[in-house]
């Protein structure tokens, strides 16, 4: 009798238990939070390339154009190397500079004129080079010669100071062939004097970019070559910079350079604003026609690469523009996120944008305005990026009680 009633408690035991739990079921249930909602995908990469304004490239030659530590970024006309005149005294000021470098504000040593000097100066004079007057004994400072290297662009004064730094031409060819090599003018030659005069110095505007890049980085050359004349030379009294374009349109240098062989030629430095840091935007053109034609024929191509970072402002994707979705499992419903607002990076037109999207979760508590990601431009060429917040463009609702009760996959987590 006792077992009898025992088997039959333990039958109801079981009923009462699966009771039980659907009763505890049904009350978590009815008081659990919604389940979080994954986006369909949760990061995306792509890239675009942003147009380019039409430059104004010379009709004869060959030419370039650089930014300031990122290296060349277009070129016209065959790269080949060509006698590069008067440019080549960038290459002897470095190499001065290298050799006996000078604080800001510093003179340098005083170097002393020799009747050697004067017979330079006579010899470019006889050659119709150009020149600064110099005589015997006259003392000049290594930074007053670099004055007279850079602004009237002295043949004389440019083998003078070569001399000086490196005791002869042969030895300033040495030195200067190993510089080039490690600031990566592949594509030039030093020639038989360090004026640029002989057409034994070759170069390309490939490579007269990247040689007014690395001028443009010291402070001493760039602090010349921005200035329009110097006054109080000893014996010559002022010279002027040669650069007719200085101070137009940002124009911050560089060096200018003609001869019969060279053609006209010319590398110029100009200032520009991109993503609120300043560029320097560095040109080349070569085997111009005349000097004339080199500088002001110029013009045109510098104006062009100010504004085609302007041009080439972009616009990923207008506000409210779908960038990825949720499916929501309550209501069977796609939910779209979007951008909040435009997203604009400017850059070299020409170049490659990364675009990178990222998505994170929402539930039935994420708001219309609350942002769910973000989408990212970033400038591969200048490093720089711009942000934007992603967005919800509709409520994903809640969950009904009932939904939840009849979906024990999304309720009961282990």
């Amino acid at each position: 009798m006792r077992a009898m009633k025992n088997k039959r408690f333990k039958w109801l035991i079981i009923p009462a238990v699966i009771v039980l739990l659907v009763a505890a079921y049904v009350s978590w249930a009815f008081v659990a939070a919604a389940p979080v909602v994954q986006p369909l995908k949760a990061s995306s990469k792509s890239s675009q390339t942003v147009p380019t304004a039409s430059l104004p490239w010379p009709t004869t030659g060959q030419a370039a154009i650089g930014l300031n530590d990122l290296g060349v970024v277009a070129t016209y006309g065959t790269q080949k190397p060509s006698p590069m005149a008067s440019t080549a005294k960038l290459i002897t000021a470095l190499c001065v500079l290298k050799k006996y470098p000078l604080s800001p504000g510093e003179s340098g040593p005083t170097i002393t004129l020799t009747p050697a000097d004067v017979a330079i100066y006579n010899q470019y004079q006889s050659e119709d080079g150009s020149d600064m007057v110099v005589v015997s004994g006259e003392q000049l400072s290594e930074f007053q010669m670099l004055e007279g290297l850079l602004l009237p662009s002295a043949d004389n004064i440019a083998d003078s100071l070569a001399i000086w730094a490196f005791g002869s031409l042969s030895n300033y060819n040495t030195y200067a062939t190993q510089y080039i090599k490690t600031i990566g003018l592949n594509a030039t030659h030093i020639g038989i004097d360090a004026s640029g005069y002989d057409p034994s110095s070759t170069s390309t505007a490939s490579d007269l970019v990247r040689l007014g890049e690395q001028a443009m980085e010291n402070p001493e050359i760039a602090s010349i070559v921005d200035t329009p004349e110097v006054t109080g030379l000893p014996v010559v009294g002022t010279i002027k910079n040669v650069n007719f374009l200085l101070g137009q349109d940002n124009i911050i240098g560089i060096k200018t350079g003609n001869t019969d062989q060279a053609g006209g030629v010319y590398v110029s430095a100009s200032k520009v604003t991109v993503n609120s840091q300043p560029l320097t935007v560095i040109t080349a053109e070569m085997q111009l026609p005349s000097l004339f034609d080199a500088i002001e024929g110029s013009l045109p191509l510098i104006k062009a690469a100010q504004t085609n970072f302007a041009g080439s402002s972009i616009s990923d994707s207008a506000s409210g523009t779908m960038v990825g979705k949720y499916l929501v499992p309550w209501s069977g419903r796609t939910v779209k996120a979007v951008t909040s607002q435009p997203l604009q990076l400017q850059t070299w037109g020409g170049s490659q944008v990364s675009i990178n999207i990222h998505l994170s979760a929402i539930s039935d508590k994420t708001g219309k305005d609350q942002a769910v990601g973000t989408i990212t431009a970033s400038s591969d060429l200048l490093k720089e990026s711009n942000k934007s917040l992603v967005v919800l463009n509709s409520l994903p609702g809640k969950p009904s009680k009932w939904w939840l009760l009849l979906h024990p996959e999304y309720v009961i987590h282990f």
